[in-house]
């Protein structure tokens, strides 16, 4: 699909960044074409980029008929709004008009799966999701997969998806659901843009998203030297001082893709020891280049948001008290994931950290309500463990609605 007159859209990418990957699978599902600069192809680009983005250190960056988006959640909070259908000229579409048999909150692992699953046993299917691919579009080596040893997180989330597209699946990309309501005929799927989705049966998958520090200056410098993901934006510190916070596995392995850039690594961990795989701690004690400081608390992370750096970050020896400064341009906060429940844990039952109860047919509290992966209380976050949640919320639900 492709659309006539449409206006001039242009992303600054790198090649290896899954928020990249978001914006222009979004664009593409709208049946737009852009013009992509790849900021790795040369240092001109990159000072381009931050040239008209008057100082922003993060792709993607977007601009509509020169006028700059921001990255990708700038895109989205403006689609919420109604502003990028105005700005795109596009109607928000179809997929809300028809009841649905399920509608699927969500796209990562199990939320595809779903969708498999039931589409194959002729169910009809619409996936809201505010991006494609959940967590996996920020994974980068996966060696725990079946089958497919060595794999990228986004290589195989575009695997997934090619499989699930072979069916005749709906998907509305960029739709972040605000909130479920269901009464005696059906169940109402609400997205933040105010749209409303009618199904006979839900399944939430909606994943986790990003923990934040909650230090002072960390909301400030967002986009500006603050980051979430080092495999999206490391490369545009290489050669430059670090701080990674989350001595986890998510860390370890930050610290691990940083160094390999130049930069000189300070990883901050708030326990008395590095938390994540033995494997990966050894790698990192190991590695020239990473400064690691346990049982340290991070106070405040300094910085210019007008010039768009990070000067310094403040932390404090939880064994003594004393505070010292570490001087870096970027921190990359990797300190876990919080459940996408906020939307429904009102309706359904939830545990002490918000996530989803199940049983062990995916159902929740809620008849019609079902629920699979990182987003519910199944111990285990792992891809594989979320695709086979997935494959028995479809067969359960495909039991419920015969």
């Amino acid at each position: 699909m492709s659309r006539e007159n449409q206006p001039e859209i242009e992303i600054y990418t790198l090649t290896w960044c899954p928020y990249c990957n978001k914006a222009k699978s979004f664009l593409k599902s709208k049946g737009f074409s852009f013009k992509e600069y790849n900021i790795d192809e040369g240092s001109g680009v990159k000072k381009e980029m931050v040239k008209r983005t008057d100082g922003a250190k993060t792709v993607p960056q977007i601009f509509i008929d020169d006028q700059l988006v921001g990255g990708y959640d700038s895109m989205m909070a403006m689609k919420e709004s109604g502003e990028l259908y105005d700005l795109l000229d596009i109607d928000p579409g179809k997929n809300f008009e028809q009841l649905w048999d399920v509608i699927v909150i969500g796209s990562g692992p199990a939320g595809l799966n779903t969708a498999l699953y039931g589409a194959r046993k002729g169910l009809d299917i619409l996936i809201l999701s505010s991006a494609l691919g959940g967590q996996m579009i920020d994974t980068g080596e996966i060696d725990n997969y079946l089958g497919m040893e060595g794999a990228q997180g986004p290589d195989l989330l575009q695997s997934f998806w090619e499989h699930v597209d072979k069916y005749d699946v709906s998907l509305e990309l960029g739709a972040t659901v605000s909130n479920v309501e269901k009464n005696d005929e059906e169940i109402i799927v609400e997205t933040k843009g105010g749209q409303q989705g009618r199904a006979r049966s839900v399944v939430v998958a909606s994943g986790t998203t990003n923990r934040e520090l909650g230090v002072d200056g960390e909301k400030k410098l967002k986009g500006k030297g603050v980051h979430y993901c080092a495999t999206c934006d490391g490369y545009m510190y290489e050669g430059e001082p670090v701080a990674i916070i989350g001595g986890g596995n998510a860390g370890l392995e930050a610290a691990l893709d940083l160094v390999k850039l130049g930069c000189e690594v300070d990883l901050i961990e708030v326990q008395s020891e590095l938390t994540g795989d033995a494997v990966l701690s050894d790698k990192v004690y190991e590695r020239d280049g990473i400064n690691v400081h346990t049982a340290t608390n991070v106070k405040e992370i300094v910085g210019n948001k007008e010039a768009g750096k990070v000067d310094s970050l403040v932390v404090e020896d939880s064994n003594t008290g004393s505070e010292n400064k570490l001087d870096v341009n970027g921190v990359f906060i990797e300190i876990g994931l919080l459940p996408n429940s906020d939307f429904i844990k009102d309706k359904v039952e939830v545990n002490e950290m918000n996530e989803i109860v199940i049983n062990d047919n995916n159902e929740t509290s809620v008849e019609g309500i079902w629920a699979a992966g990182d987003v519910t209380n199944v111990k285990d976050k792992q891809i594989i463990v979320s695709a086979a949640e997935g494959a028995k919320a479809a067969l359960r639900i495909n039991e419920y609605l015969d």
